[in-house]
């Protein structure tokens, strides 16, 4: 017993010290919510956990136990968490499971489909949950109890009592557009260091693991050996069963999703595999792209009088094909009598550099990030050298996701991660409804892509854009922090933290500001992608030049708030949407004008041109 205690002790030292070195996660504006914040950073692989946070939490107080809500139509996932940090100096006990039961309250009032109802902290969060819902892209919901204590019985089953009653809400309320899964989780430091170690070393299942094949052949490199074969679905199924039976995927968790299920938009391809196993399963070998997967080390045996290999494995993670996996593994196909074959190629390779390389380049298949699909681009490939070159070193990723191995420390201070900056491309150029909702189209889209990614976009334009959009964050921030502090607040700074609450503000501010470009500048603007500040701009640089001037308009934003507004009971076309956010986007531009006459106004505004130059591109 003592040896789990001592162990237990070692995960939570191990924890804090990883959560203290985190120095970005210690903002004012996270309060408590650094364990949640790098709990779902972890576990969703997030590149940019601040540009997630400043949309996702829910700021604090009247909450109803939902501190963060984190909405991805892309992945048709819901999370809704609730997070508590010891910080006493004797041992810790276990989380204060009362905490669980409040998370258990606020999402009966958040998922019960009336959001008029909520607490006015949670009004405009409970709006895009009720949206995303009724539109039935939400297939996955799951509830998070995030803390740094040992993890206990009581606290799970306060955690599963959340989980059978939001099954019976969202079933009553939105029908056949209610999520199939529905999952709960107490993520305290035991599961914490699981996930911190996973995103460490790429195989967590590390028992052995034998097949029998009928035949095998084998390549080796200096830095890698695989070995290839054709294994029966029935061997995949046991694989799953036993070691995917609960949500942290082990089995795949080298791979940068797991299964997805058959159903949904992101299920298409699995219906068909699983179509191909129960009609056609001889022909499943040849249909199939087959599967990748990394292990420690292989041995194959001599053949048995059949002429029969075993090969033992040592720890195993599927680095590609999980949704094949996935998909032949549906309990209705565990009995079936006719065989069906896979392709699979184990590897060992212990260089972490290409072993990052092999995760990233064999997840191919389904569409995980599109942004991944863009990364060898010869746009974003100019880019990252015009970022490194002419931008005094700037890192712009590309579209490539951070290392696992890199996801738990500190960021850069002078990266631009590409999701991002595209979302501020977007909503910059006119786009701000996708920039929020469908950001994947900028990178699936190839009309779109070429738009806002071509030959006339360079890295000075990318970064005045970002720097921009990390500048209006920074602004809804400061007015989040001066509600929490003052919970009387009242009058514009009310109004203007309402709107920040809306979700979609930021890139409808971005778009906003592009709509003043010429009363900032002083003159008309040809081509708003020549526009870019000056010499070698660092990022914080770049946020200051545009803070300069926000501070002046951020008093108007809530003229912008039509362009937010929740769509009516019988749903607005897109049409109709644009010309509410014309109108708010014209009438913030004539306030922005009618006051550039001010001596103050006009003074900032003159600082600001002469940072800037424009350079056709």
């Amino acid at each position: 017993m003592s040896g789990v205690v001592g162990g237990a002790s070692r995960e939570a030292d191990v924890i804090k010290k990883v959560i203290d070195d985190r120095t970005d996660l210690q903002r004012k504006e996270y309060g408590d919510d650094r364990y949640l914040l790098f709990a779902l950073q972890l576990h969703q692989g997030i590149d940019d956990i601040h540009g997630v946070a400043v949309d996702s939490l829910t700021d604090g107080g009247q909450d109803h136990g939902c501190d963060l809500v984190y909405i991805d139509r892309g992945t048709e996932k819901l999370i809704i968490a609730q997070g508590y940090e010891y910080k006493g100096k004797s041992a810790k006990p276990e989380a204060p499971a009362w905490k669980a039961s409040s998370l258990n309250g606020g999402v009966a009032w958040l998922l019960r489909g009336e959001p008029e109802a909520l607490p006015e902290r949670l009004r405009a969060t409970g709006e895009a949950v009720h949206q995303a819902l009724q539109e039935g892209v939400i297939k996955e919901v799951q509830f998070w109890y995030v803390h740094n204590c040992p993890e206990s019985v009581n606290v799970q089953a306060e955690l599963d009592a959340t989980a059978r009653m939001t099954e019976k809400v969202l079933h009553q309320v939105y029908g056949d557009n209610a999520p199939t899964r529905v999952i709960s989780m107490e993520v305290g430091v035991s599961t914490l260091y699981r996930w911190y170690e996973g995103s460490r070393s790429p195989i967590l299942v590390t028992n052995e693991i034998a097949v029998t094949v009928d035949d095998y052949f084998e390549l080796v490199n200096a830095k890698w050996r695989a070995v290839c074969t054709a294994v029966d679905t029935a061997w995949l199924q046991n694989l799953y069963w036993e070691h995917n039976g609960d949500e942290e995927n082990r089995l795949f968790s080298a791979n940068v999703r797991g299964f997805v299920g058959v159903k949904g938009k992101q299920g298409a391809i699995n219906s068909a595999i699983r179509k191909t196993v129960q009609e056609q399963p001889d022909n499943l070998f040849v249909l199939n792209n087959g599967i990748t997967a990394l292990t420690r080390k292989i041995e194959v045996g001599k053949p048995d009088s059949d002429g029969r290999r075993t090969i033992t494995l040592r720890g195993l993670s599927i680095v590609n094909g999980a949704q094949t996996t996935g998909a032949v593994s549906g309990s209705t196909l565990r009995g079936q009598t006719e065989a069906a074959k896979v392709m699979i190629r184990f590897v060992v390779c212990d260089d972490p550099a290409l072993v990052d390389e092999v995760i990233r380049t064999t997840n191919r298949q389904l569409a995980t990030q599109p942004a991944d699909f863009r990364s060898n681009d010869r746009t974003q490939l100019r880019l990252i050298r015009e970022f490194r070159q002419e931008l005094g070193g700037i890192v712009y990723d590309g579209g490539r996701r951070t290392a696992p191995s890199e996801i738990a420390k500190v960021p850069p201070a002078n990266r631009v991660t590409a999701t991002t900056a595209a979302k501020a491309l977007a909503a910059f150029h006119g786009e701000p409804y996708l920039a929020y909702r469908e950001p994947a189209r900028i990178w699936s889209d190839d009309a779109l892509y070429a738009r806002l990614f071509g030959d006339h976009t360079k890295a000075r334009h990318v970064l005045f854009c970002y720097g921009l959009q990390r500048a209006v964050e920074q602004e809804k921030t400061m007015y989040a922090i001066k509600c929490r502090e003052d919970p009387d607040l009242k009058g514009a700074a009310l109004r203007i933290h309402q709107f920040f609450q809306l979700r979609g503000s930021i890139p409808v501010v971005v778009n906003a500001v592009a709509e003043c470009m010429e009363t900032l500048l002083g003159h008309g603007v040809n081509d708003l992608f020549a526009l870019g500040f000056k010499r070698k701009p660092q990022i914080d640089t770049v946020v200051k030049h545009w803070s300069r001037v926000l501070k002046l308009m951020v008093p108007f934003v809530p003229k912008l708030t039509p362009a937010l507004e929740r769509r009516s009971a019988g749903g607005e076309g897109d049409h109709e949407l644009q010309k509410v956010l014309h109108k708010a986007r014209q009438d913030f531009a004539e306030i922005i004008y009618q006051m550039s006459s001010q001596e103050h106004v006009e003074t900032a505004y003159e600082i600001f041109r002469q940072s800037l130059e424009e350079k056709a591109p």
